[in-house]
């Protein structure tokens, strides 16, 4: 009896050196990998703010079923990090190509996908225009975004967040302005205080009109 005991005893403390050795890789070298990919250390500062799932890719787990759903054939993941949505194609903070402009012809591609990158954008308008433009009539714009209704997520507590995306403001500037059909939408948080947006383009020319444009309208 004692030898079984002594025996139970060694798995669960096997189990537990392997869980804290774990813990402690992660630790060490991922949060090493951060720093080594911040351009300064203020950046890297003021990640250590950012929620840990989103550092590490799980935010995209939280809608990937809904995006395997309705993000199908060609498409993009604009601000993937290191962890773009399977069959996408990534798009970072590059030079010669980003949220703004897109290597891509017109209406060229089945979807779009973004998750958490609409709030970091100085002009998130522009950049859900650029998206439009290669989109494909019938094409799909699939958004993960913060909630507004988490004050953790407000632009005076994380620096690199511009603005605080509302499902309601996006449902009626997408529908409205770039004349989108609103195909499914979340209006309260997740349990990743986030929430859902995806749209369908509706017009083969479907882009965001021009201050000329909207003057004469």
């Amino acid at each position: 009896m004692r030898r079984f005991f002594r025996l139970k005893f060694l798995v669960w403390a096997m189990n537990i050196f392997r869980s804290l050795a774990f813990d402690l890789r992660f630790i060490l070298f991922e949060r090493l990998k951060l720093r080594a990919s911040a351009d300064s250390y203020a950046k890297h500062r003021s990640r250590l703010l950012y929620p840990d799932y989103l550092k590490f890719g799980a935010a995209l787990e939280a809608v990937r079923p809904l995006a395997g759903k309705y993000c199908r054939g060609r498409g993009l993941d604009v601000g993937a990090g290191r962890w773009p949505l399977a069959g996408s194609r990534a798009i970072e903070d590059a030079a010669d190509e980003n949220a703004y402009v897109l290597k891509e012809s017109d209406e060229s591609l089945d979807y779009v996908f973004s998750s958490h990158t609409l709030e970091h954008l100085e002009r998130p308008w522009d950049a859900i225009g650029e998206w439009s433009r290669v989109l494909r009539h019938r094409g799909v714009l699939f958004m993960y975004l913060p909630h507004p209704a988490c004050e953790m997520w407000n632009p005076k507590y994380l620096p690199f967040h511009r603005w605080c995306p509302d499902p309601v403001v996006l449902e009626t500037r997408l529908s409205q302005e770039f004349g989108y059909e609103i195909i499914y939408i979340t209006y309260l948080p997740d349990a990743f205080f986030s929430f859902v947006v995806v749209a369908q383009k509706n017009r083969p020319d479907q882009r965001r009109p021009s201050a000329t444009e909207v003057r004469k309208n």
